[in-house]
C-alpha cells in the first residue's frame, strides 16, 4: 500500500512540473517531404497510419489534398494498444484531465516529392465549478461511483455550460504521426 502511495505522489509531483507550460503555443511545423512518392501514395499512406492509431478520419479530400481526423479521446495509462501519447508529458496529461486530439495533414509537392504537414489540436474539457452542499457529498459531486460501475452525472445546466477548450498542438505526436508515414512508404517502395 505504502508503495502505491508513493507512486501516486510521485506523479502527482512530476504533474505540477509538466503543467501547462509548453500547451497553448500553436507552432507550426515544416512540411516534410517524402521522396519518390506521389500525393496519392502519401495520403493512402497517412489514411493507413491513422486508423493503425485508432483515429477515425472524418475527411478525406483528394482534390483538396487534406486529411482530418474526429476526435480521439486520450489514452489512459491502462490501455495498452494506444498510440496517441506520443511523450511522458503527453501521458502525464491525458491521464490527469479529459483530452481529446485532432489530427490535421495537408499534402503538397515539391519537385518528385509529396509533402506532408501535420497538425494535432489537443482539446481539454472544461466543466464550471459546482458549489459543495457539504462535505459528506463532495465525492458525489461529478461521479456516481459503485464497487464495479463510475458514472459521471451532469445536469442539464451544467451541461450547457461544458466545452472543450483549445490546449495548443502536440509537436511529439505530429512528428510521430510523420515518421509513421514515412516509413509505410519506404516499406511500400523495397
Amino acid at each position: 500500500m505504502r508503495k502505491i502511495l508513493l507512486v501516486c505522489q510521485l506523479l502527482a509531483v512530476a504533474g505540477m512540473f509538466w503543467g501547462c507550460g509548453g500547451q497553448g503555443q500553436t507552432v507550426s511545423s515544416e512540411p516534410a517531404c517524402l521522396s519518390d512518392s506521389s500525393v496519392e501514395e502519401a495520403m493512402a499512406a497517412a489514411e493507413t497510419v491513422l486508423t493503425k492509431m485508432r483515429f477515425e478520419i472524418e475527411k478525406y479530400d483528394l482534390d483538396a489534398r487534406y486529411i482530418r481526423t474526429r476526435p480521439l479521446s486520450g489514452s489512459q495509462f491502462f490501455q495498452f494498444g494506444r498510440q496517441d501519447n506520443a511523450s511522458a508529458s503527453a501521458a502525464a496529461q491525458a491521464n490527469l484531465h479529459s483530452l481529446r486530439r485532432v489530427a490535421e495533414l495537408e499534402f503538397s509537392t515539391k519537385g518528385a516529392a509529396a509533402c506532408v504537414q501535420c497538425r494535432v489540436q489537443v482539446l481539454r474539457l472544461s466543466i464550471p465549478e459546482q458549489p459543495i452542499e457539504g462535505m459528506g457529498r463532495m465525492a458525489g459531486s461529478f461521479t456516481k461511483s459503485g464497487g464495479t460501475l463510475q458514472t459521471l452525472t451532469v445536469e442539464p445546466k451544467t451541461q450547457e455550460t461544458m466545452e472543450w477548450l483549445d490546449a495548443g498542438s502536440d509537436p511529439s505526436l505530429e512528428r510521430r504521426i510523420v515518421e509513421r508515414i514515412e516509413n509505410a512508404i519506404q516499406k511500400r517502395t523495397r
